[in-house]
């Protein structure tokens, strides 16, 4: 069912199934798959707001977000959100909020003559029809393999960024069409380490237990909770939150052609240790339609693996409508690109756009167009350094927060809707991500925040080795298959370009 669980705002309904849900939200209209949760709340000062998505409240001092919002003013939103975490996305017709990574995503552009707001680039390219253009195709692991924000890969299409608040009511070439959110809170002077990983603990378990409350009530359909578990950090880290959470979930593992030793053989003892069940889902053969409806859906925004797994019906061995733990965005506090991206960068420099584009090979695997893209999002990023509380957020973490969350990751969550199945992202909180990033450089870049607090809430998890080397030579060929997709890659790449 293609565009499963999408969205579109614009003054024209634009309902793509006859079950689509059409609602006015003052001079706009947002249509939606009804398998999209859409929450209306109006707001202590009269504000009509629409809540979409799966927002879960991670302060066990705090009420769950759609009370929180009601009792809310319009102005306290971004210290409102700052303790919710999953994907969701804010609006009315003065304003759209996206979560703290932006990952239900809001492509925006002229439909029509109508600007239109959709959570997919899949949905826009259908509703421009003959006027959709599309950038050159991603490919796995070659280069940028998402579309650098604000681009999106269709041209004269945009992408809201997650510091980003977009106002539909202007135009968009009005000054007052995107303003600046402060994504992240101020972390108290003299919070101490103890401190620190008792708030984290408690955030990651009190997201897991209202999230479990949130499944398990009239609105959550009993929806089973799984984790797809690994041999890294992320996975046991959420194993070890739902253990201490005390909820009932269980594990799985695709069986994949790129699964490496440790992946295969960790997850089911570490399932035992937690007293959990465990089942390895194999990867049958790719089915061609299927390829094709996952393109469709995503607007092609994902090379990653994971749409294999709807490709090869991988996806049919987890349970329908599962919710699925996932950790993809810790990573933004773990320094991911401090090894890649040259140290000491200025995101005002006349050279910094080239030379991020040259640290993923840029030139070799991707047009022009995404090198233009990091120009105008590092003129967005001179504009707003002021994303911690005194202090700047280290380029190379925004990169992982603006980019590789909010356009990779993103698109992987829109892809797994087509499924019927959900990811959501536990660390996809400001509280928690300002927590882990005020960590100390050698701690973050080393995990020791995140051992640390598998120590804390279940120890047993550590008698098992996190991400385990294998054998070189094993390593060697399992790289082989990308590297020859690379190399199948730059080539067209590279004929494309002669041949323009």
């Amino acid at each position: 069912m293609l565009h499963r669980r999408q969205f579109i705002v614009s003054k024209n309904t634009h309902a793509l199934r006859p079950d689509w849900v059409s609602r006015d939200i003052g001079g706009l209209v947002l249509s939606h798959c009804p398998d999209l949760p859409v929450r209306r709340v109006l707001g202590a000062d009269k504000t009509v707001w629409h809540l979409l998505g799966l927002p879960v409240q991670t302060d066990p001092a705090r009420p769950d977000p759609v009370e929180a919002l009601a009792a809310s003013r319009a102005g306290d939103i971004a210290e409102l959100c700052r303790s919710w975490t999953g994907r969701w996305l804010l609006l009315n017709n003065r304003a759209v909020h996206l979560d703290t990574g932006g990952t239900l995503g809001c492509f925006y552009g002229m439909v029509d003559g109508a600007l239109t707001l959709t959570s997919s680039a899949g949905v826009m390219a259908e509703l421009l029809g003959e006027e959709a253009s599309f950038r050159r195709p991603l490919a796995h692991e070659a280069g940028l393999d998402w579309y650098p924000l604000p681009g999106s890969g269709l041209t004269g299409v945009r992408r809201l960024l997650p510091t980003q608040v977009l106002d539909p009511a202007r135009p968009m070439d009005d000054p007052g069409f995107l303003t600046f959110r402060r994504p992240f809170p101020a972390v108290p002077p003299g919070f101490s380490d103890s401190l620190a990983y008792e708030r984290m603990e408690s955030i990651l378990v009190t997201a897991i237990r209202n999230l479990h409350r949130t499944l398990a009530g009239p609105e959550g359909g009993n929806r089973p909770l799984m984790l797809q578990l690994t041999a890294g950090y992320d996975t046991r880290l959420l194993l070890a939150a739902a253990q201490k959470a005390e909820v009932p979930f269980a594990t799985f593992t695709f069986d994949h052609r790129d699964l490496t030793p440790g992946d295969r053989k960790l997850p089911p003892k570490l399932a035992r240790l937690a007293g959990v069940e465990h089942h390895l889902i194999p990867c049958p053969p790719l089915d061609a339609q299927r390829q094709r409806d996952y393109a469709a859906h995503t607007g092609g925004h994902t090379a990653a693996m994971d749409g294999e797994f709807y490709a090869n019906g991988a996806w049919d061995g987890v349970p329908e409508g599962a919710v699925v733990l996932h950790g993809g965005v810790f990573e933004v506090a773990r320094c991911f690109y401090w090894g890649q991206i040259p140290p000491g960068l200025a995101a005002d420099g006349e050279d910094t756009a080239a030379r991020i584009f040259d640290a993923f090979r840029g030139k070799l695997y991707n047009p022009p167009s995404h090198c233009e893209a990091l120009r105008e999002w590092l003129a967005w990023v001179v504009k707003t350094p002021d994303v911690l509380p005194g202090g700047t957020m280290d380029l190379r973490d925004r990169f992982y927060l603006e980019q590789r969350v909010a356009g990779w990751l993103s698109a992987i969550d829109q892809g797994v809707d087509l499924t019927g199945r959900q990811l959501f992202q536990v660390g996809n909180c400001a509280d928690f991500l300002a927590i882990a990033l005020a960590m100390p450089v050698d701690v973050r870049r080393s995990s020791q925040h995140q051992a640390e607090l598998i120590r804390r809430m279940a120890p047993d998890l550590l008698s098992e080795p996190i991400n385990p080397p294998q054998p070189a030579v094993l390593r060697q060929l399992r790289k082989l298959p990308r590297r020859l997709n690379k190399l199948r890659t730059a080539i067209g790449h590279h004929l494309a370009r002669t041949s323009a």
